[in-house]
């Protein structure tokens, strides 16, 4: 079984598990073929003889990228051959008492800083030498989606690659965790789940089979999980039950509350609460037959409220897994609904719409379906996440989103259409700077990389002639479930009466239905559990939903080459 971050297996002696939950929430393996049941994750480990209470775990990565696109742009002139080179170094950290509880914490140095000097003398970000050649010493410069120098701010072709100034150190996640009798609590900033899933991602290392993860996504949260099923067998048979600290068979029970938005601390009005639960039911051996294997079946349900923006939305993420002999599936399933007028509120300045309360109704899942038959691995992925071909506030929201590092490919989503809508956001932002708008929910509109409005297949193939050597290869033919549209690029042509005839996608087009075809192929090589080299090539053939007014989209290529290090 290949490495892919790490495993942690740590078992308790009590009800206070280490659980892989939690909730938002969590229960979930990596999608890379042949993935281990986890990456890493951090818990407070049981006490062991012969071993100090006291424990440190320290885990560095550190990880360079090396990326060209060509074009980045499909439609223009801004963004032609793109090339960067790009760095992190991830730390995480554990302190804590054997079978008590513990302090966790992950932190992010240079995440994202460019190799070299790079920036303009007299202004942010500044090199560390006025003269090129004289460079002795890197600044922490980053790229991002900017107005050009000059520029028009309200036209989408003003906006391109602009150098930003990052910090170098970044705190993701810091918390408490102590082990009850009864279970496990954790209070503080927590990753939002401890999984990749079409609902929530904590970004971790090896959850995904192509690309890389780059983004973490935290909570500040009260939790508590516990083996409910070894609750009731207690009770049931009494103080002498041995209890089972098996995190493969029994039924796992999670429980959170979060402090979404707090704002001003002297009113409750402004504050964006959320609360979950969650169940998670685990088989080893489901007794269906000798050639089965694990079963797992995981159901969360979330709500979040507020009374600022009237807001009350339910989430229902649902999980299934299950293997027999050399096949394995899973599904998932995320249905969201509700409403709020939040989305309104930014909205209606762009439109002088009435803000009133809009529905909800958002729909994501996947299937992958893995066949191995000696060094090959034999994949297919279905992604489907909702779209909306009208943008108004006064329709129902169905625009749907994978989470950022939840990836579909290399190119499509991750790259090309995470640029355009980029752009696009920055014009809707800019227009409402200076309305002096309450709401900004048009910064959702660029992607950041996620995969969003789609009905894709991605059969793959993956082939490890020796443990440490693995070759990959596929081919992504993506639809949109909704005809593409820009809401605000269509939002600042509305005319008042019909949508249809206002509407354009993210380059000024007609709204498409096909994303496109991208065809991706890739190595990597592990050296010893420490070193992992990584070299992917993507190339796009676009669709008419990313064609412009003329009917016109180039292809596109990349290539991307990672070295990762890791203890």
């Amino acid at each position: 079984m290949r490495r892919s971050g790490g495993l942690v297996c740590a078992r308790a002696r009590s009800l206070a598990l280490p659980l892989a939950l939690l909730v938002g929430l969590g229960a979930g393996g990596v999608a890379s073929a042949k993935p281990p049941d986890e990456v890493r994750t951090f818990h407070t480990p049981p006490k062991e003889p012969g071993k100090d209470d006291l424990f440190v775990d320290i885990h560095p990565e550190y990880r360079t990228r090396i990326i060209g696109i060509d074009p980045l742009e499909l439609n223009g002139i801004v963004a032609q051959g793109v090339l960067w080179g790009e760095q992190r170094l991830r730390v995480d950290a554990s302190v804590g008492l054997r079978g008590v509880g513990a302090i966790h914490m992950q932190l992010d140095a240079l995440d994202g800083v460019l190799f070299g000097d790079n920036g303009e003398f007299g202004k942010s970000p500044e090199p560390t030498s006025g003269l090129g050649i004289a460079s002795r010493q890197a600044n922490n410069a980053g790229w991002e989606v900017g107005l050009r120098p000059g520029a028009d701010p309200l036209q989408v072709e003003s906006y391109g690659p602009v150098l930003r100034e990052i910090d170098p150190i970044h705190i993701n996640y810091l918390y408490g965790e102590v082990l009850l009798p009864i279970g496990v609590l954790r209070i503080g900033r927590q990753p939002v789940s401890e999984t990749g899933s079409v609902s929530l991602n904590d970004g971790a290392t090896g959850r995904n089979r192509w690309g890389a993860s780059f983004y973490h996504e935290s909570v500040d949260r009260i939790l508590f999980g516990t083996k409910i099923s070894e609750v009731f067998n207690v009770i049931a048979q009494g103080p002498d039950y041995q209890i089972d600290t098996s995190l493969d068979d029994g039924v796992f029970l999670g429980l959170v509350y979060d402090f979404l938005v707090d704002d001003d601390i002297t009113t409750q009005d402004d504050d964006l609460k959320g609360v979950s639960a969650q169940l998670d039911f685990r088989w080893k051996k489901p007794g269906l037959g000798p050639e089965w294997g694990p079963m797992r079946f995981t159901a969360t349900l979330t709500y979040r409220w507020d009374e600022r923006f009237n807001t009350g939305i339910f989430a229902l993420p649902v999980r299934a897994s299950f293997d027999v002999a050399d096949f394995s599936f899973k599904g998932e399933l995320t249905y969201i609904t509700g409403s709020t007028r939040e989305l309104a509120a930014g909205f209606a300045e762009l439109t002088n719409a009435e803000v009133t309360d809009q529905d909800i109704r958002l729909l994501s899942s996947r299937v992958m379906l893995d066949y191995e038959v000696g060094p090959f691995t034999f994949a297919l992925e279905w992604g489907y996440a909702d779209g909306d071909g009208d943008p108004r506030t006064t329709t129902p929201l169905t625009t749907t989103s994978w989470p950022r590092d939840t990836n579909l490919g290399l190119l499509l989503f991750e790259h090309t259409l995470a640029f355009q809508t980029a752009r696009s956001a920055a014009v809707g932002i800019e227009n409402l700077k200076q309305l002096d708008a309450e709401s900004f929910p048009l910064t959702e509109v660029s992607t950041d990389g996620r995969v969003t409005n789609v009905n894709a297949i991605f059969p793959q193939v993956f082939f490890d002639p020796i443990p440490e050597l693995r070759l990959k290869a596929g081919v992504l033919l993506a639809w949109a479930a909704a005809p593409v549209v820009d809401p605000i690029q269509s939002l600042l042509r509305y005319d008042g009466t019909e949508i249809d005839d206002d509407l354009v996608n993210y380059h000024g087009g007609k709204p498409g239905r096909y994303w496109g075809t991208e065809v991706d192929l890739g190595l990597e090589w592990t050296y010893r559990d420490f070193f992992e080299a990584a070299f992917e090539f993507g190339i796009l053939f676009p669709g008419d939903a990313l064609e412009d007014e003329n009917g016109d989209a180039v292809n596109s290529w990349m290539l991307e080459s990672r070295f990762t290090f890791h203890l």
